[in-house]
């Protein structure tokens, strides 16, 4: 690459590296999310924090220990990119792919905690909730299929049956049961609450990437 290009990049370049960071996020959300987090089962912090939430799907890992990983990456993809393409392009691109990372944080957040508004968020929350309650072993990409597709590890979700336990809060009624709107994407079963024993239960099953035990209707 000549010179120039490297230390004075055109502002096209540089979008397009952003451009380029951004997409690249979701084949390291697959990797991270398949081979760090569910194939480490509990070695490690990232793999700790992550199984965690599967055993308790309220935990969402604090901002600080995000900004660490958000930090450990940058670490990572910035001085291979700067050796290839220069210290301008190389900060556009890690900026790209650190602002997709934030975006699917959000994202994956609100998977659990807000309603789907569109087609594409009622896909991402079956396909993340399959995850959850179906086969954790299974649909790895949060924000998209592209990566499972591709590596053999997606299945259509269909009906998710739900641990009401585990039910989060936009998908039931005052009663505990499916709300009419959800009801072609998800059932609940068993009890409202956890005890003692089902919540260490659910703790061994996340940590062996089996799914929570679905008690009788």
């Amino acid at each position: 690459m000549p010179a120039r290009a490297r230390t004075n990049p055109s502002p096209v370049r540089l979008l397009a590296a952003g451009a380029l960071g951004a997409a690249s996020w979701t084949g390291t959300e697959y990797l991270l999310h398949r081979f760090a987090m569910h194939e480490m089962r509990g070695k490690g912090l990232a793999s700790r924090e992550h199984l965690q939430h599967h055993a308790d799907v309220t935990y969402f890992s604090p901002t600080w220990k995000k900004l660490l990983s958000a930090a450990a990456t940058s670490t990572v993809v910035f001085p291979a990119a700067w050796a290839l393409t220069g210290r301008r392009t190389a900060s556009t691109y890690t900026g790209g792919m650190i602002a997709m990372y934030g975006v699917y944080e959000v994202a994956h957040r609100r998977t659990h905690t807000h309603p789907p508004k569109n087609g594409f968020g009622r896909w991402m929350r079956r396909s993340h909730l399959y995850h959850h309650f179906g086969k954790p072993m299974r649909n790895f990409g949060v924000t998209t299929p592209l990566w499972d597709k591709a590596f053999g590890t997606y299945d259509e979700p269909g009906v998710v049956t739900v641990p009401r336990r585990m039910a989060p809060v936009w998908m039931i009624d005052g009663n505990g049961e499916v709300r009419p709107e959800y009801a072609a994407d998800y059932a609940v079963r068993g009890g409202a609450r956890s005890t003692e024993g089902q919540r260490k239960r659910d703790h061994d099953d996340a940590f062996a990437n089996e799914a929570p035990v679905l008690e009788p209707a």
